[in-house]
């Protein structure tokens, strides 16, 4: 089956400047792809890999830092003299994560999300998924799933394999006001995105190239895109993409966990085929959850940051039941993110039912608990996003949801 993405650029300049490849023109690709269809991201001119690009072994910059500490002076004062009080700067606190940061104006910059592949599974293990602030899994098409990494405060020296945007990545950019990192993608999503008003906060590959995005030849072709986040904020800048000062606030935090119904200790959600199984497992030395993935021999093996080579591991696991629709019989999805729905949450080895709300289309889902909002454990959030007609099942403290048939649409 041949797909093609033709890629028109954001920018008609871009000579001379460092971020931007001799591929930014208008660029044709057809992929062959053998049971599902793909929007591959291989075939576009191969940009140069600059000496520039850092390696996987390259530093990451963490911008989160703990709080400061402050030391009270230690100085007699008369008995007639009130005891001075202690008295410090109040914390910074990230609203993605509930984490406090070192810099304000980290968190006062605009969302940078990209698009990650998750299969085949040449792509695995991912690079710098560790360091975003939120992850988004949804499914996207014939059998598969695919990401969006959110990052905020953090950077990260490569992220990806950086695979093509869709449709369903419209809602989420709008709901987290954040731009989208892509490769490639269908005339009908340029299009969509067109109507639906962020074609201006879009990155991706051809008009954008080394520092920012390069292509890896020790990948394959089509799993073979990084980037770096520091650099693509640079990228955004010189195509004027406009920075706001998001409001992202609606995720409450409490490190002490509330009153929850049940046991979770792990989590296994099955995407429509054998293709695409995610699996958690709740650690209780650490307090998180430790994601696996499928294998080509039908078994769990654990997930890596292809960075660190340590496990992709995350505080609070959240199942957010969400109307697929599937446009014209063919693999294109959208989700209808308004209103309110379903969800499950996940945190220090517990399980709640609950809802997700989202008061406008332009500000973050809101988690909803028995008792009011759902305080999660301060740290990052893996969120997946099911069909709304998925089920649930609980074997003592181990869950399965199952993704249910997406809706047809016209």
């Amino acid at each position: 089956m041949d797909i093609q993405n033709r890629l028109a650029p954001l920018s008609s300049g871009g000579r001379g400047n460092p971020f931007f490849s001799a591929a930014g023109r208008r660029i044709s690709v057809s992929i062959a792809v053998g049971f599902f269809a793909l929007a591959g991201c291989g075939s576009p001119a191969r940009a140069p890999v600059s000496e520039a690009v850092p390696s996987e072994a390259a530093a990451i910059q963490s911008f989160t830092a703990a709080p400061t500490e402050f030391a009270l002076t230690d100085t007699p004062t008369p008995a007639d003299t009130p005891t001075p009080t202690q008295t410090s700067t109040p914390a910074v606190i990230n609203p993605l994560t509930g984490l406090p940061v070192s810099d304000a104006s980290l968190i006062e910059r605009r969302p940078l999300a990209i698009k990650v592949s998750n299969y085949p599974r040449t792509a695995r293990p991912q690079a710098g998924l560790s360091y975003a602030d939120l992850l988004f899994e949804f499914y996207q098409e014939y059998g598969l799933t695919r990401w969006q990494a959110v990052y905020l405060s953090r950077d990260a020296a490569k992220v990806g394999p950086i695979r093509s945007g869709r449709r369903i990545d419209v809602p989420l950019m709008r709901a987290y006001q954040s731009m989208l990192t892509f490769c490639a993608e269908f005339d009908t999503t340029w299009t969509y995105m067109d109507q639906e008003g962020v074609r201006n906060l879009l990155l991706y590959f051809g008009p954008v190239g080394p520092p920012a995005m390069w292509r890896d030849d020790a990948q394959i072709p089509i799993n073979g895109i990084y980037g770096n986040t520091a650099e693509l904020r640079k990228a955004a800048k010189y195509l004027k993409i406009p920075d706001i000062n998001p409001e992202l606030k609606g995720m409450v935090f409490s490190d002490a966990p509330p009153a929850m119904s049940g046991a979770g200790a792990s989590l296994q959600v099955r995407f429509l085929s054998d293709t695409a199984v995610a699996e958690w497992r709740y650690n209780p030395a650490d307090g998180k959850y430790y994601r696996w993935s499928e294998t080509d021999n039908g078994k769990m093996a654990p997930l890596t940051d292809r960075l660190t080579g340590e496990q992709l591991s995350v505080s609070n696991l959240i199942v957010v039941y969400v109307n697929y629709i599937q446009r014209n019989g063919d693999q294109i999805y959208e989700l209808e993110l308004f209103g309110e729905g379903k969800a499950l949450f996940f945190r220090d080895g517990l399980e709640e039912s609950g809802g997700w709300r989202l008061p406008k289309i332009d500000r973050p889902l809101q988690f909803i608990g028995p008792e009011g909002p759902f305080p999660l454990k301060p740290g990052v959030s893996w969120i997946v996003m099911v069909e709304e007609s998925s089920t649930e099942s609980r074997t003592g403290d181990a869950w399965t949801v199952k993704f249910g048939q997406p809706a047809m649409g016209t």
